[in-house]
């Protein structure tokens, strides 16, 4: 070790190289000898692999949308016009469909009787009283803008061959919405005073019509199913639309206020506060826990 410290600076230059040499040679043999660093390596080189893969196979991926979307807007530049997609309804399957179409490249058009968007979910809150009407609907047209255009009108017929459709509203089907009621009912004037007079709202109904599409999309959700028990359809509520909430609700509030007189017996109170619900689903669950809770 003295003798080193007696080297010079230029002495010591010289070693150097061979230091380096010994020290590359001793890290090989290391490399060599651990396992962590050999997996270490292969683990980077599947990365590199999978990176290259994926890259690979997005690119793939996109160059041919872009070649599909291209001659696309070839086609539609060489005729003029963009196809016609015609989506009936404007429930859970029809809106998020509206909102994320591309009307640049498609002409849109919604037709439905109901012009709003419904949260159902929260219809046994509003049965109760718990939520509002107006807090569990949406305006379509806000949810869709201006880029999509809406028609409030019932679908009555699909000719596939032709690719039309024909729309109408009749007195049996008027349009219906949530904030309001089909007619109105007016007292009449007479000395009793027992009668009423219904005036039909001539507004509801709109004149038939045909609309040509390219392409169709049925989103129009589905009915009630009763099994075909009798007296369902006649005695019993459903819970399907806003209008079926509101009956519910008025049915409740009038069981409870017959209740409350002070002339009926405790056996006929304990049937006016008697309620069944049928069926153990989300709906049903939610509408007992409701009405407990309330």
């Amino acid at each position: 070790m003295n003798g080193f410290r007696n080297l010079s600076l230029k002495q010591l230059k010289e070693f150097k190289p061979i230091i380096t040499r010994n020290l590359a040679w001793f890290n090989r043999q290391s490399n060599k000898q651990s396992f962590g660093t050999k997996l270490k390596r292969r683990l980077r080189n599947l990365l590199i692999v999978s990176v290259i893969g994926f890259g690979s196979y997005y690119g793939y991926r996109n160059y041919k949308n872009y070649k599909w979307h291209k001659e696309l807007n070839e086609s539609n530049e060489s005729t003029g016009t963009k196809p016609r997609i015609v989506v009936l309804g404007t429930g859970w399957g029809a809106v998020p469909f509206l909102k994320h179409i591309d009307s640049q490249k498609y002409e849109v058009v919604c037709v439905s009787p109901r012009n709003y968007f419904l949260m159902t979910p929260l219809l046994p809150s509003v049965s109760v009283g718990t939520v509002e009407t107006r807090t569990v609907i949406e305006a379509i047209r806000t949810l869709i803008g201006p880029r999509i255009k809406y028609v409030e009108a019932h679908c009555v017929d699909i000719d596939p061959k032709l690719k039309i459709i024909t729309c109408n509203t009749d007195e049996k089907g008027t349009v219906s919405r949530g904030d309001d009621i089909k007619t109105i009912v007016v007292q009449s004037k007479r000395e009793s005073g027992a009668s009423s007079r219904i005036i039909k709202d001539s507004a509801r109904t709109r004149p038939q019509f045909d609309m040509k599409y390219d392409i169709l999309i049925v989103a129009i959700g589905s009915s009630t199913n009763t099994f075909n028990i009798p007296g369902v359809e006649e005695h019993a509520h459903f819970l399907k639309e806003i209008l079926d909430a509101r009956r519910i609700r008025s049915a409740i509030s009038d069981a409870f206020e017959s209740a409350m007189t002070p002339t009926q017996t405790e056996e006929e109170r304990k049937r006016l506060l008697h309620f069944i619900v049928v069926g153990g689903g989300p709906t049903g669950v939610e509408f007992a826990a409701e009405t407990t809770r309330s």
